[in-house]
């Protein structure tokens, strides 16, 4: 196309890549941005070559949309928790898994009936403690967990998801920190809500989770429930209620920490060698027949987040939290899939 008073130049090899890898090269990146913006490429919304914004139908396809807001993007409210020094304040996004996955309803119900014990058969000499501390419980028991976060160790937790069986139906919350200052809101949500448990059940936690919420409610001061140390329970041992325990509902909620079911463990004990790796969404692929789409890799996430923070589009923010409902939804189905002894693809 002919560059016309209504049409951006086109960089080529010829006219402007070269400019572009020495100012580049050079490291003059607010140079390489005028550059860019020249060409309509530049992210900052294309102008003509008089100054005048650009017809929005000609407008590159890499020019940015409009922000996405909170509350359209991730549908929930403000809700606060109370701390020694007053209530902070966080965003939540909750609701029934099959409401939001209407397709993965036949999760919830080989959930529900796999742990009240329909087709249950696995070997208890072989599986862990936690693992026969859940299957001696009922579907309410466990409250399945998994964080995302701006990195590493030390690095701050923005999302704390949940889910549990509950009422005859999976349901879940997302625990969300708008903005950094909101970190020690959302682990004293979780604070408030792991003593109700009967098992925890990440994937990885005990290496990465429960370490870094810990760590980082050091940080804040928030005080989570008492570690006692991996028990040697089995089948039929007399432990802590299988009920869920809410404040105000004739039962005390104590504050010691359930018994802590990583299913990354089980994944390696069952099936190493057998399939490629024990990734979660290996086992997905494998174990769960269910493969994703358009979903946001993980190493996307922290900039994610971060470019929210920045700007308070959530566009991608949305994205994060389907991941990380997916996460656990797998997480549910492994249990099932663990205590009725099923293999994986080829076995």
């Amino acid at each position: 196309m002919k560059n016309g008073p209504n049409h951006l130049p086109t960089m080529t090899s010829r006219t402007g890549l070269p400019e572009l890898t020495e100012l580049l090269a050079s490291g003059d990146m607010a140079g390489a941005q005028v550059l860019l913006d020249r060409y309509g490429v530049g992210g900052r919304g294309a102008e003509a070559k008089d100054g005048a914004p650009t017809d929005p139908q000609e407008r590159p396809s890499g020019a940015p949309a409009e922000p996405v807001s909170l509350a359209d993007g991730c549908t929930g409210r403000e809700v606060t928790v109370a701390g020694p020094l007053g209530e902070w304040a966080y965003w939540l996004v909750d609701g029934a898994v099959a409401d939001v996955l209407p397709d993965e309803s036949a999760v919830e119900a080989e959930y529900a009936a796999v742990l009240r014990g329909a087709r249950q058969r696995f070997d208890e000499l072989a599986a862990s403690a936690e693992l026969c501390v859940l299957a001696d419980g009922g579907p309410g028991d466990p409250l399945f967990m998994d964080i995302e976060t701006c990195g590493l160790s030390g690095a701050m937790i923005f999302l704390v998801g949940l889910m549990r069986y509950n009422g005859g139906r999976l349901v879940f919350q997302q625990h969300l920190a708008r903005d950094y200052a909101e970190e020690r809101a959302i682990l004293s949500a979780f604070a408030e809500a792991l003593p109700t448990a009967g098992v925890l059940v990440t994937f990885n936690g005990k290496s990465f989770d429960v370490p870094m919420i810990r760590e980082r409610s050091i940080i804040h001061r928030v005080d989570l429930p008492v570690a006692v140390g991996r028990g040697s329970r089995r089948r039929g041992a007399r432990r802590h209620s299988a009920c869920p325990r809410e404040r105000g509902h004739g039962t005390q909620v104590t504050n010691i920490e359930p018994p802590h079911l990583d299913l990354l463990h089980e994944a390696r004990r069952r099936w190493k060698g057998q399939l490629p790796n024990c990734r979660l969404q290996t086992l997905e692929n494998h174990l769960c027949r269910r493969s994703r789409t358009d979903d946001i890799p993980g190493g996307d996430i922290p900039e994610a987040y971060h470019r929210f923070v920045r700007t308070g589009d959530a566009r991608r923010l949305a994205d994060i939290l389907r991941h990380n409902l997916l996460d656990m939804l797998t997480m549910v189905q492994l249990v099932s899939i663990l205590l009725t002894s099923c293999e994986a693809d080829g076995q």
